[in-house]
């Protein structure tokens, strides 16, 4: 089993002006431990039945780096955040960390496992956590009936689709869940393709929102204009040729949900091998309503192999942005280069007040600043910061 720990790390970045104060960082990391994210996976009394969570007392302590990192050096030291060793078996599911910038900066980060929740999930934590209001999870023991049920439906199921996948040798094709819920663990290395290109920036929602509706769509539908634009210039692609597939998680969570963890789908968007750039953003909002309805009530069970990914995590609410001080951004991302072919690009949307912070992620391609900011250039819009 442990060859197919794929499974990556969710994280929030936060950049904010100053150093927080320690009392902020200990009482954010004590209410981290009171609410949804403080659990752990228990196994089931019947044999392919799937694991259960428990409440769990004990947690990865608060960790602030005692050197101050270079500007150009955070996104590393983001990544090395996201190395830690989470274990949701072992109840290690998440671990706050934080660190001084040269520039004046600080930046602070929340990482747990995808085992243990998907990005909107910590995004509610975090939340719940700002507002002192987490509650301590709850979960009853199962039946033996609750179990053997579990058994020959989903369990069933999820054990068949690992062991075929492994059979056929198709690693990258392990459908999520069933690596999550089997597993526990999310691995930082483990033979992953190296990820080779990570950038971020923050633009203003207002230009961001100004630019989407001129062209008859969505900030979503911008964004993922621009993961195919910069990720075609990257590969030499802008050719008309074949057409260009990009992943989109659908979330299924209610508004005011922010306890539940995995609660996604995946919708597959299509878009014609045209010459040039994807500028007509009324057809990708048309082209995304379809995808979407195609998924509802279907939860994640499996990523497609697709160009790239788009993520959209909606929007941080107040309290739980400005928890350390008024934020320059807060960025939402997944750090791995596995579950995708050679090429690929993910990019990771988050709206924090009057900021859109934007991630992209590259595996076996190189995407550089200047694509970036040629694209955003070529949109009209400005970062207001780069991470």
């Amino acid at each position: 089993m442990q060859q197919l720990r794929i499974d990556p790390p969710v994280q929030l970045l936060w950049r904010v002006q100053g150093r927080p104060a320690p009392e902020a960082l200990r009482k954010f990391h004590a209410n981290l431990a009171q609410g949804p994210l403080n659990r752990r996976m228990r196994p089931a009394r019947l044999p392919l039945a799937r694991p259960v969570w428990e409440r769990h007392t004990d947690c990865s302590p608060l960790r602030v780096s005692p050197r101050t990192v270079a500007p150009e050096e955070v996104m590393d030291w983001a990544d090395a955040a996201c190395r830690a060793d989470l274990d949701a078996h072992a109840g290690r599911g998440w671990e706050l960390s934080a660190a001084h910038v040269a520039d004046g900066t600080s930046v602070v980060s929340l990482v747990g496992s995808h085992a243990l929740t998907d990005g909107q999930g910590l995004i509610g934590a975090a939340t719940l956590a700002a507002r002192e209001t987490a509650r301590q999870w709850r979960s009853g023991r199962p039946s033996l009936v609750d179990d053997l049920t579990d058994v020959v439906t989903e369990g069933l199921r999820t054990y068949s689709r690992l062991a075929l996948s492994r059979l056929r040798g198709k690693v990258a094709e392990v459908p999520a869940t069933a690596t999550r819920m089997l597993l526990g663990r999310s691995p930082q290395a483990g033979g992953a393709a190296p990820v080779r290109s990570r950038l971020a920036f923050t633009v203003s929602a207002a230009e961001a929102e100004r630019v989407a509706e001129s062209g008859g769509g969505s900030v979503t539908g911008l964004m993922l204009a621009m993961t195919a634009n910069i990720l075609r210039a990257a590969r030499g692609t802008t050719e008309a040729g074949r057409p260009f597939t990009v992943g989109l998680p659908v979330s299924f969570r209610r508004p005011d949900d922010l306890e539940s963890s995995n609660m996604v789908g995946i919708a597959t968007l299509r878009l014609d091998g045209l010459r040039g750039r994807y500028t007509d953003l009324a057809h990708i909002r048309r082209l995304s309503k379809g995808g979407y309805a195609e998924v509802v009530g279907r939860h994640l069970t499996g990523y497609p192999q697709t160009d790239a990914a788009l993520s959209n995590a909606g929007e941080m609410l107040p309290e739980a942005r400005d928890v350390f001080g008024p934020a320059l951004g807060v960025l939402f991302r997944t750090v791995s280069g596995a579950g995708g072919p050679p090429g690929r690009m993910n990019c990771f949307v988050l709206r924090a007040g009057a900021t859109v912070s934007i991630g992209f992620q590259s595996a076996g391609v190189s995407v550089g600043h200047g694509l970036v900011e040629a694209e955003l250039d070529a949109w009209g819009i400005a970062p207001t910061h780069t991470w």
